[in-house]
């Protein structure tokens, strides 16, 4: 066995003794010594940390099996890398062990349904105080006695601890919501960001600190050992639990994102993640930034640095400016839609106040929960409010189209519904869609 580049199984890193291979094979056949335990954890938190992969060396072929080091949340394990399913000829380099190996990976007839679209399951908004910190560095490998459990059939659509917290904190801020243009509200990525932190006030990492004083909003922080943002961890080390990593927050417009990386629009410099950077996986990629991305960092498995990046979310947000969320590209057009109906109406009828709302969390309904793409909350002079929804219907997949049958009829208990498609919003169709959109919404106020 070799250790070799992640994504890059022809450049060998370093080879494994024979004695090391030995006991990462007794760890996952279930015959490990305690010798042979401490060994395979010593061996894959080393590739773990070179950013390697494990080649095994179990077939006598030009490819040879691939194993990639996981730390879970307490433990260190192995996940065996094989070809994708449906995709002829895709990572053919990925053969499977041999059948006498104990990394012999067996296929299961009904595959997880995973949500390859990130159609993210509406959930309530928590009411919860505390946010969670990293969990301290594992020490054990993990358990592979017997059979591996069962591939669970629900579908993998919650969002990220990250990503809920991010929400958490606009939703806060009212950053998810355009209040009425006659309230004249002056909008800067500064003010912005101040409203953010105000936020984070409320919410706790430990007893003792507020998330907001364990978070930085300048990307330069994160290499500078003698910013407040760093002295500032370094002063709440003693008052992290055991089981707890030292843990920092940065908050970061960005104006790009890749897979491992941020690009925060505050330094030239790159931030490279530990882990992937989760964001919502809607429409064309070129089209989703810029971000507002929320990253924790820890100090090394030493706890002694320098920073280390380790998760980040990345939420697409209308500009540096509006930090007003969205999902894809295409909900930012129909965003731009919506802020061009509220100019329109301040414009021709200074006395119809229009709000734009951009839900986060589930809505409750007669028939169960929804998360509508975009709420107005419409009033005319002393009216009572009025509530329409606008849905971006942006993806032409039969998945897509049924998850919006499911969703629809609970959105109708809680407003009459406009829809918009990528149709709408070509040139030739734009000002004929807008002009659609304004009438509807004066009948729908008249219907009020």
């Amino acid at each position: 066995m070799r250790i070799v580049v992640r994504n890059s199984p022809t450049h060998v890193l370093t080879e494994l003794s024979d004695r090391e291979a030995v006991a990462l094979r007794a760890w996952h056949g279930n015959a490990a010594s305690n010798a042979d335990a401490a060994i395979a954890l010593s061996v894959i938190r080393r590739v773990k940390v070179m950013g390697g992969w494990i080649e095994c060396d179990c077939l006598e072929a030009q490819h040879q099996p691939l194993l990639a080091p996981i730390r879970q949340e307490r433990t260190f394990t192995l996940r065996r890398l094989t070809p994708k399913d449906n995709a002829p000829g895709r990572h053919a380099e990925r053969p499977n062990h041999a059948l006498a190996c104990p990394f012999h990976v067996d296929k299961d007839a009904s595959p997880a349904l995973i949500d390859r679209s990130y159609h993210l399951r509406p959930l309530p908004k928590s009411e919860r105080s505390y946010i969670d910190a990293l969990p301290a560095i594992p020490d054990r490998l993990a358990d592979v006695s017997g059979h591996e459990p069962p591939r669970s059939s629900e579908r993998n659509d919650r969002p990220s601890r990250l990503g809920g917290v991010l929400w958490r904190m606009l939703d806060r801020a009212g950053t998810n919501v355009i209040p009425p243009l006659q309230d004249g509200v002056d909008y800067t990525l500064a003010n912005q960001l101040s409203r953010l932190r105000s936020a984070a006030r409320e919410l706790r990492v430990l007893r003792t600190w507020t998330l907001n004083a364990l978070l930085s909003t300048w990307g330069p922080d994160y290499w500078n050992p003698t910013s407040r943002w760093q002295q500032l961890l370094a002063s709440s080390r003693r008052d992290w639990p055991e089981g707890l990593r030292r843990t920092g927050f940065m908050l970061l417009f960005s104006t790009s994102v890749s897979t491992q990386a941020i690009m925060p629009a505050s330094t030239s410099r790159t931030i490279e993640i530990l882990s992937k950077v989760r964001q919502p996986l809607r429409g064309d990629p070129a089209n989703r930034g810029p971000f507002l991305t929320l990253l924790n960092v820890d100090f090394q498995d030493d706890d002694e640095g320098p920073v280390r990046a380790v998760q980040a979310y990345a939420q697409p947000v209308y500009n540096g400016d509006t930090l007003f969320p969205v999902e894809s590209g295409f909900e930012r057009d129909v965003s731009h839609l919506l802020f061009w109906l509220q100019q329109s109406f301040f414009d021709a009828a200074p006395e119809l106040r229009v709000s734009i709302i951009k839900p986060l969390f589930a809505m409750e309904t007669p028939i169960g929960l929804c998360r509508p793409d975009f709420v107005l909350e419409v009033t005319y002079r002393d009216q009572p409010p009025r509530r329409l929804l606008v849905e971006a219907f942006g993806m032409e997949t039969e998945e897509y189209r049924d998850a919006k049958e499911k969703t629809i009829p609970r959105m109708k208990h809680l407003g009459p519904i406009f829809a918009v498609s990528p149709e709408d919003l070509t040139e030739a169709n734009s000002e004929r869609t807008g002009r659609r959109l304004q009438a509807w919404v004066v009948d729908k106020i008249g219907d009020g």
